[in-house]
C-alpha cells in the first residue's frame, strides 16, 4: 500500500473519520489479498493470491488465476497436447469410430480418460481445440473420410470435416480449430468415418533427418 492511513489525531473525530473514509475509497482495492480461508462460494471476488503471486478470480467454489499477457501457461483453467504414434483404422465403412491418444505430451487440468478416445477437463471453462490427422490411401479408388467432435458422446452440430483421396499411398494432412464451453468432468472425443477400408490415419518412423510423424494431434488450451 503507498499511503499510510491518517492517524487518529485532532479534537475532532468526525474529521478523522472523514480522512479516514477517502483514504479506505483510494486504497480499499488494494486489500484484497488472499492470506488462507477465504471463501470462493460467492463468484466475482476478485484478489491477489500470494501463493502465486497472481490475480484470482472466485468462479464455482475455486479462486480460478486470471489470464494476462504474460500469464504462466499453468495458471488457468488448463491446457494439455496429446498425439498418437500408431496408426488407426476403421473397421466398417461408413461407421463412427473414436480416436484414441496413446501419448501425453503436456497435461494441466485437461486429461486422456477411459477409454483413451476422451480428453476430459477437470474445469468448467471455453477452451481453444486444435486437431490434426495424417490421412493415408490404400489403394487407387476414391474414398472419403470425415472427422466430427462428440462432447460427452453427443455429436457437434455443424462441425465435420470432409475430405477425399484417390491415389495408391497418397498421404494428406487436415485440421480445424473451434472453442468449446464445457463443465467440469465433460469430456471431448475426436471421431471419423471412412467410405472404404483401403485407408488409415498413419503415422510414420523417424527418419534420420526428421522425428517421427504422429496419426493424430489435439490440443486444447483455455481462453
Amino acid at each position: 500500500m503507498s499511503e499510510i492511513p491518517p492517524p487518529p489525531h485532532g479534537v475532532n473525530w468526525s474529521d478523522w473519520g472523514e480522512r479516514l473514509n477517502a483514504f479506505l475509497q483510494r486504497n480499499l482495492y488494494r486489500l484484497n489479498q488472499l492470506r488462507g480461508g477465504e471463501s470462493a462460494a460467492e463468484n466475482g471476488y476478485i484478489a491477489w493470491d500470494r501463493s502465486i503471486e497472481h490475480p484470482v478470480v472466485s468462479y464455482n467454489g475455486k479462486f480460478i488465476p486470471l489470464g494476462y499477457g504474460a500469464n504462466e501457461p499453468d495458471q488457468g483453467y488448463g491446457y494439455g497436447a496429446f498425439v498418437d504414434f500408431n496408426d488407426q483404422a476403421a473397421t466398417t465403412i461408413n461407421t463412427a469410430t473414436a480416436i484414441t491418444f496413446g501419448t501425453t505430451a503436456h497435461s494441466n487440468g485437461i486429461s486422456v480418460g477411459t477409454p483413451t478416445s476422451r480428453i476430459v477437463f477437470a474445469n468448467a471453462g471455453r477452451y481453444y481445440v486444435h486437431f490434426t490427422a495424417q490421412l493415408k490411401s490404400e489403394s487407387a479408388s476414391a474414398k472419403t473420410f470425415w472427422f466430427w467432435p462428440r462432447v460427452n458422446g453427443t455429436d457437434v452440430t455443424g462441425s465435420t470435416m470432409r475430405i477425399s483421396l484417390h491415389d495408391n499411398d497418397q498421404a494428406k494432412t487436415v485440421a480445424r480449430a473451434a472453442i468449446f464451453q464445457v463443465s467440469a468432468g465433460d469430456y471431448l472425443e475426436a471421431m471419423f468415418a471412412v467410405s472404404d477400408l483401403d485407408t488409415s490415419l498413419e503415422a510414420y518412423a523417424a527418419e534420420s533427418f526428421a522425428p517421427a510423424v504422429p496419426s493424430v494431434t489435439l490440443m486444447a488450451k483455455s481462453v
